[in-house]
């Protein structure tokens, strides 16, 4: 899970810093940057997969429009980001091989730079520099995390990639080997205009720690369902694991069905999947799929308690984003970080409810599982949502005018947690209530 993002530079955050929570509720009216949230921490995610300029792409507006804007048509030429993580303390890598860690806390910081031309104008953007190193026990930020077994920490470990610098400027990036009885020299990339991020190059388990941080960050989801795309029939060799916008949810509740079902349970998951659809909409009695084992395409439908069934083609838009989750969170493989824009969008009032406590009761750590953490970030602006949140789940989002000597006024994005009933603690809820409702300023 990332206990802990820092954010400078990019879109609307400046000096910009959050700890997160197993399940957290980013609240806040439109335009005060939640979504960027989402898009700082998907950035990130793709930063550890892929070469900058794909992970540009993947975003919300053009490349040059993700770097702050300080003053009229003015734009910082550099953004750094920094996530704190708890890692799970084993795993298995994409070729079998099996790996312990001898630190499950992890800080891993990058840095994005844009080269201007003469007219100050943005040219091309690159990584500058990069660091990961294991956070020792005294460092802890947090009180206390997980339970079950303890957390390995290890402050002796030396950083597992660092930056080397000439003249102020960055040179290398070093990737020091840290698996069993590996001491070699470290593996050196060159840092002059480099196309991506080390960690993104981190294959196999012959570097353990790198390797589960970025597998980590590579399985952060997002989930943005598109009703349409997501009712269509889905091809039976589609992805295994949901894609944001739903449009293979047919063919994931199948494989779920097939890998799960047992002669007692001869849907497996997906009579749970059902049952907590059941349980956010009454009159539902039954999720099924179409389409054999060896059909070219599979479909689904829901059977009412009055016997009726309807396809995936009539259902309503709020019922298929609720389906898209329930799909996500009752997956045995689920795990990692699920990040879920507006739960309440289609959602009938009496029920949000218990869907943010379904949610709540999903998510959470428990360090001796192997599987570490299933993290679920979700961002509202509905007061109903709020009113079900408890103090501690909650982070306030709103924008701030910033100036500086010499600068124009800009705005700039402020999350807060500490919600309390004392004014003199944190933001009361009356508080919280007066900023979901006041008009926001267009970013």
């Amino acid at each position: 899970m990332i206990t802990r993002i820092e954010i400078d530079g990019f879109k609307t955050f400046e000096d910009f810093s959050l700890d997160l929570h197993p399940f957290t509720a980013i609240v806040g009216p439109n335009a005060s940057g939640k979504s960027n949230l989402f898009d700082a921490i998907k950035f990130v995610s793709r930063l550890a997969q892929t070469e900058i300029r794909e992970a540009m792409r993947d975003l919300r507006g053009r490349p040059v429009e993700l770097f702050r804007l300080t003053r009229p048509r003015r734009r910082r030429a550099r953004m750094t980001f920094a996530v704190e993580v708890l890692l799970a303390p084993a795993g298995v890598d994409a070729f079998g091989t099996t790996f312990e860690l001898r630190a499950q806390r992890l800080r891993y910081e990058v840095e994005v730079g844009a080269r201007l031309n003469d007219d100050n104008l943005f040219e091309d953007v690159s990584i500058r520099r990069e660091s990961c190193a294991p956070i020792a026990k005294k460092d802890e930020r947090l009180p206390s995390i997980g339970n079950g077994s303890p957390i390995k920490y290890n402050g002796r470990l030396r950083p597992f990639i660092s930056t080397t610098e000439a003249r102020g400027e960055p040179k290398a990036m070093q990737i020091r080997q840290d698996g069993v009885n590996k001491h070699g020299r470290p593996v050196v990339l060159s840092a002059a205009d480099a196309p991506r991020t080390a960690l993104s190059t981190i294959t196999t388990a012959e570097f353990p720690h790198l390797y589960a941080l970025r597998e980590m960050l590579a399985s952060v989801q997002f989930l943005h369902v598109d009703p349409q795309a997501s009712r269509r029939p889905a091809d039976r060799l589609a992805s295994r694991k949901l894609l944001p916008d739903a449009s293979n949810l047919a063919t994931v509740l199948a494989k779920l069905r097939a890998a799960t079902r047992t002669e007692l349970r001869p849907d497996g998951v997906l009579a749970d999947i059902g049952g907590d659809l059941s349980y956010l909409i009454p009159s539902v009695a039954r999720l099924r799929v179409t389409g054999s084992d060896s059909a070219a395409e599979y479909s689904f439908d829901i059977e009412l308690a009055d016997s009726l069934a309807f396809s995936s083609r009539v259902i309503s838009d709020g019922t298929l984003r609720l389906l898209a989750l329930l799909t996500v969170l009752n997956d045995p493989d689920h795990g990692g970080v699920l990040c879920f824009e507006e739960p309440e969008n289609g959602v009938h009032e009496a029920r949000i409810s218990g869907l943010v406590d379904l949610l709540r009761r999903s998510s959470g750590y428990n360090v001796a599982d192997q599987g570490g953490c299933f993290q679920i970030l979700v961002n509202t602006h509905s007061p109903s949502v709020m009113a079900t949140l408890q103090d501690e789940e909650v982070v306030v989002s709103d924008l701030v005018s910033t100036t500086a000597k010499g600068r124009d006024r800009t705005m700039r994005t402020r999350m807060r947690g500490g919600v309390s009933d004392d004014s003199a603690v944190g933001l009361t809820r009356a508080e919280v209530d007066g900023i979901l409702r006041r008009p926001t300023e267009t970013v």
